[in-house]
């Protein structure tokens, strides 16, 4: 098995379904004792946190620091580095794709946005509602991301936005309430219309289990998971 880089931390709670959700993966492929191989960079997010409302600009060149220290961290671990890298955020992609195409990295990275269009295009989705971060939901990046494959996206109002991002922001710092579950049944419930909808902030799936809605949840964390666990294992 490849081993798969996590660049975590962002935010710490989150972070955790990743290792979760891999582990589970090579549990029912692998059977017996087997774990993931995984090797994680858990950041300082706060610098990075810190300036998506003021000073979104500076973030490209923290991120990229981050990927390019961890790669040569890799270099240096000969056969135990990672070969293949997820982030760990919904948002931080936005800030990847202004570099990526430039920055000398030899190892896929899976692409939250694309592995969540390719996920609904191929279910036959056409319209999804996209809950996230206050920015990531009026950004328009992942809106963009997403039309690419041909998929119509809402977002729920402003005062519903303000709301997500209220709990978003408790779950970040590891609280969990029983309320946060019924809030966010009732506001999915207030947009019909909608094929699924896509969880585009990696807190959103520890409020949010698909048992309890009768729509599709898109959980992007699980996709980027499943394609990193599926390339690991391939020969």
């Amino acid at each position: 098995m490849k081993t798969i880089g996590l660049l975590g931390g962002t935010s710490w709670p989150s972070t955790i379904e990743y290792y979760r959700i891999l582990n589970e993966l090579a549990q029912a492929r692998l059977g017996g004792h087997h774990s993931a191989r995984l090797l994680l960079s858990s950041i300082d997010y706060h610098e990075i946190k810190s300036r998506y409302h003021a000073g979104w600009d500076e973030i490209p060149a923290l991120l990229r620091a981050e990927i390019e220290a961890f790669a040569r961290l890799a270099t240096g671990l000969s056969a135990g580095g990672p070969q293949c890298l997820v982030i760990c955020n919904n948002t931080l992609h936005k800030a990847y794709d202004s570099f990526a195409s430039d920055l000398d990295l030899r190892m896929p990275v899976f692409h939250v946005v694309r592995e969540t269009g390719a996920h609904a295009a191929a279910r036959g989705y056409r319209h999804l509602l996209l809950l996230g971060t206050q920015f990531t939901m009026e950004d328009g990046f992942y809106h963009r991301g997403l039309e690419a494959f041909g998929l119509r996206v809402s977002t729920p109002r402003e005062q519903d936005r303000v709301g997500i991002q209220e709990v978003q922001t408790q779950l970040a710092r590891g609280v969990m309430r029983p309320e946060f579950r019924q809030y966010f049944l009732d506001l999915v419930a207030r947009y019909p219309g909608v094929d699924a909808v896509v969880l585009g902030c990696t807190e959103l799936p520890l409020a949010m289990a698909q048992a309890d809605y009768p729509l599709p949840l898109i959980n992007p964390t699980q996709l980027q998971c499943v394609a990193a666990f599926e390339y690991a294992v391939t020969p």
